[in-house]
């Protein structure tokens, strides 16, 4: 009988048989080896590795945060130095009058601007946003963006096209500084500091057309239209027909929704509305149905996107949105929008359009501190010395907040407007009340009227003349007389004596000097009449006169 229960013993096997398997392997590789195989796949494996070490280490450096552009230092202005040689830029020479730092006394801008500087806040970077206009080359949107990438918050401000700036030119808005100079985003960077008191470390210039294509990239875009939109300018191209309510827009209405500008609250309404919008869209593009389209983004970016970012931290940029870098995603709570602080609606008189143009001015104050709380990189406050803000007084001039303002014509325009200044004949300008033009009367005597009312009259020049000449010529002081008009025979008319000269003296007709007062002699005896006819003989001279009183008796 067999045992039961009996437990089976385990074969611990051949313990030869492991080192025979090692041998037969390392005969094997000694044999794909010396066949040259195995030569061939170390080779491969080996520039694996080394290009494996080469792309993460490229990676690292391409992928990385932009550097911080180095904002120079304002150039410091030269005191006490005249300019050398010919004014380079007529429109820099001040008119006339009053100057306008005369009209505005300086607050103690001395021509330097200050501007934030130093250590920088830990992850923060700025962006200047522009849209451009293919029509007319001007930029319409303009929005500042500042980004925290260590707690992930996006702040997106809005300037206004028709904020005023301090510029030479007649329409001073700031959406035109782009085409006025020369397409420089530079010059637009510098307009908005003195908006903000910071310049962007950063810009991003959008056309236009890539707002449509990227809007019918996602399929559309969902949003409540706040009225109905119903514009057409066959000059434009610009057809808007839209409906009050919720819907999807395709890239085409959603142009016509950010263009649209005729809402009774003024452009704030439409700048509020594409902010919405915005909101929006940028929503639609993080939605994890689209991120099969990223190679489409950048496709679509590259050809429609100008930035000074290079494409290495565009894609830092890229992964810090999408939570690749070590830090939560993105999300759409954490992005806020706002507009520039100002009065929307503000007017001046244009010279070139003589007609009012709307402007926006902004708050110094207002925009001090919202800039401070969400936008400044810096950790240096902004200040409202760091801004140039542009006002309009109730007179129509214009002001700066720096005391100097670079249109010299404008408040020189204004004040002719008033009738406080006039333009003279070589179109100088000059304060005061223009000189009035003399008239001729009847008789063509050139004569100006007084403010009183009364008759001036003048030379033909209206420099006015110092005797009447209506009047008969009249004594002058000092006893001098003037010669009466001819009696036409060549012979003076008479002259007029003075009842102040000594009755001795008579004056010759032909000077205006008296004649010597003759000596005493014996009175002459009456004559027998006052008035002796003509063939009356005439009387001896004077120095013919005799004494009878001693004359010899019988003669």
């Amino acid at each position: 009988m067999g045992k039961k229960n009996a437990t089976p013993v385990k074969s611990t096997g051949d313990p030869f048989a492991e080192e025979e398997q090692k041998s037969n392997l390392k005969a094997r590789w000694s044999a794909y080896w010396d066949s040259g195989k195995g030569k061939i796949l170390v080779t491969v494996l080996g520039c694996l590795a080394v290009f494996a070490i080469v792309v993460t280490v490229v990676l690292k450096t391409w992928i990385k945060p932009p550097e911080i552009p180095i904002q120079p230092a304002p150039e410091k202005k030269p005191t006490q130095q005249q300019p050398v040689g010919p004014v380079q830029d007529p429109e820099d020479e001040e008119p006339a009058g009053p100057t306008d730092d005369e009209l505005y006394p300086d607050d103690g801008y001395n021509g330097d601007m200050p501007t934030v500087s130093g250590n920088r806040k830990d992850g923060w970077y700025t962006f200047l946003l522009v849209g451009t206009d293919q029509d007319d080359g001007n930029t319409d949107t303009i929005m500042v963006v500042s980004y925290d990438t260590k707690n992930q918050d996006i702040n997106i401000m809005s300037i206004p096209r028709d904020t005023m700036i301090n510029e030479k030119w007649d329409i001073k808005k700031i959406n035109s500084v782009y085409s006025r100079t020369g397409n420089s985003i530079d010059s637009l960077a510098k307009r908005v500091q003195k908006l903000i008191g910071f310049k962007p470390d950063f810009y991003v210039k959008v056309e236009l057309e890539m707002f449509v294509k990227l809007v019918d990239l996602v399929d559309g875009v969902e949003f409540d239209v706040p009225q109905d939109m119903n514009y057409d300018d066959d000059w434009q191209d610009l057809h808007i027909h839209l409906k009050k309510g919720v819907q999807t827009l395709n890239g085409k209405d959603a142009m016509g929704l950010v263009r649209f500008r005729r809402y009774s609250e003024g452009d704030i309404k439409r700048v509020e509305v594409q902010q919405s919008f915005m909101k929006a869209l940028i929503k639609e593009c993080l939605s994890i149905k689209h991120w099969g389209k990223i190679k489409a983004y950048i496709d679509l970016a590259m050809e429609n996107v100008e930035t000074d970012l290079d494409s290495g931290s565009v894609v830092w940029f890229a992964a810090n949105v999408l939570g690749l870098n070590g830090v939560s995603a993105l999300k759409m709570e954490d992005v806020e929008t706002c507009t520039l602080p100002g009065d929307y609606w503000d007017s001046a008189w244009s010279r070139d359009t003589h007609q009012d143009q709307s402007y926006v001015t902004i708050y110094p104050k207002q925009v001090v501190e919202l800039v401070n709380e969400s936008f400044n990189p810096y950790e240096q406050k902004v200040n409202t010395s760091m801004l140039d803000a542009m006002s309009i007084l109730k007179n129509g001039d214009i002001a700066s907040s720096t005391g100097s303002v670079k249109d010299t014509q404008h408040n020189a325009v204004m004040a002719v407007r008033r009738g406080e200044a006039y333009y003279d004949d070589e179109g100088n300008l000059v304060y005061g009340q223009p000189p009035a033009k003399p008239k001729q009367d009847e008789l063509g005597n050139w004569y100006i009227e007084g403010e009183d009312g009364a008759i001036v009259y003048t030379d033909e020049q209206g420099n006015p003349l110092t005797i009447d000449p209506t009047l008969p010529p009249e004594d002058l002081e000092g006893g001098e007389t003037v010669q009466l008009p001819s009696n036409g025979e060549g012979q003076s008319g008479g002259v007029t004596p003075n009842p102040e000269q000594d009755p001795g003296t008579t004056t010759d007709p032909g000077t205006t000097e008296p004649d010597p007062v003759q000596p005493d002699v014996p009175q002459d005896p009456p004559p027998a009449s006052e008035e002796p006819g003509q063939d009356e003989p005439a009387l001896p001279p004077e120095e013919e006169w005799v004494d009878t009183s001693v004359m010899p008796d019988g003669i």
